[in-house]
C-alpha cells in the first residue's frame, strides 16, 4: 500500500500536464487554486523518480519509467503544444503573409455562400462548432449559441444559407490557414470580416481584413485603440474578448511594431 501512494505524485503530475495540453488558461486557474496540492505532489514526483534510478525492484523500476514518462511529456507540450497557445503580433503578420492569399480566397468563398443581409460568427474547437451566431435579412438581434452550437448547427446553417458541404469547405478553408473562426456581416454598411486566429487564456487575436481600404477616421480608430494594431490599409491586428475587462495590446509591443513597420 505504501509502495503505491508513491505512485499518485506521479499520476497528479500527468493529469496536470494533460490538463495544460488541452488549455494552459483553465489548467493555469486549477493549479492556482490548488497549489497546496499540485506543489507537493511535483516534488515528491522528482524526489520519488530520482531516488527510484537503481532500479532494483518492480516498484523502483515503476516509479522511474512513469517519472521519464512525465518528463517526456513535459517536453513534448513545451515544443509542441505551447507554441501554439502563444501569440504575438511578429507572429501574426508573419502568419499573414504567409495566408494573405487563402484568407482573400475564403472571404469570397463565405461572401458567395451566404445570403444576403445574413451575419454569422461560428468559431470551431476540437473539430466541433463551438460557438454559432447567425442573423437573416430583418433580423434586429443575432441568434446566439455557444454551448448548443454543435447541436443545433444543421438549423443554423439554414438561416444564413449555408449547405452542409459549404460548412464543411468553410472548416476546411479555417484549418488549412490554421485559423479557429470567423465574423462576417453582408449589411452594406460593413466594409470588413473578421478571421479569428488563435485563442490564448480569454483573449482572442484576430484579423480583420477590409473589402477596401479605410478611410481616415478608421484609420484614427486603429491607431489610437489599444485592441487593435493597424498592417495595413486593408488589415488590422485585433486582441480582445476578455471575460474579466478589456484585453489589448500592451502599448511597447505596439509603439515597437509600428515603428519597425508602417502600415501606411
Amino acid at each position: 500500500m505504501r509502495n503505491l501512494l508513491k505512485f499518485l505524485p506521479m499520476l497528479i503530475v500527468t493529469v496536470l500536464i494533460v490538463l495544460f495540453w488541452i488549455d494552459d488558461f483553465i489548467a493555469f486557474m486549477i493549479a492556482i487554486s490548488l497549489f497546496f496540492l499540485f506543489i507537493p505532489a511535483i516534488i515528491a514526483a522528482i524526489y520519488f523518480t530520482i531516488k527510484s534510478w537503481r532500479l532494483s525492484n518492480r516498484w523502483q523500476k515503476g516509479l522511474f519509467g512513469w517519472g521519464i514518462f512525465n518528463l517526456l511529456f513535459l517536453l513534448a507540450y513545451l515544443v509542441f503544444r505551447l507554441p501554439a497557445q502563444r501569440c504575438s503580433v511578429p507572429l501574426m503578420a508573419e502568419h499573414y503573409e504567409k495566408n494573405a492569399k487563402n484568407m482573400e480566397e475564403l472571404i469570397e468563398y463565405i461572401d458567395k455562400a451566404l445570403d444576403d443581409s445574413a451575419a454569422i460568427c461560428l468559431e470551431f474547437e476540437h473539430g466541433k462548432a463551438s460557438i454559432f451566431h447567425v442573423a437573416s435579412k430583418g433580423d434586429s438581434l443575432m441568434s446566439c449559441h455557444w454551448d448548443d452550437a454543435e447541436m443545433k448547427k444543421d438549423s443554423l446553417m439554414k438561416v444564413v444559407g449555408l449547405t452542409r458541404d459549404e460548412y464543411e469547405s468553410i472548416y476546411s478553408r479555417l484549418r488549412s490557414i490554421d485559423c479557429i473562426g470567423f465574423e462576417m456581416n453582408k449589411s452594406h454598411l460593413k466594409n470588413e470580416t473578421i478571421i479569428n486566429f488563435r485563442r490564448v487564456g480569454m483573449g482572442m487575436y484576430s484579423f480583420v481584413l477590409y473589402n477596401s481600404p479605410m478611410n481616415q477616421d478608421e484609420k484614427d480608430k486603429y491607431l489610437n485603440d489599444g485592441q487593435y494594431i493597424p498592417y495595413n490599409e486593408m488589415v488590422v491586428f485585433m486582441y480582445g474578448g476578455g471575460a474579466f475587462g478589456l484585453q489589448t495590446f500592451p502599448n511597447e509591443e505596439k509603439e515597437t511594431f509600428l515603428l519597425k513597420h508602417k502600415p501606411w
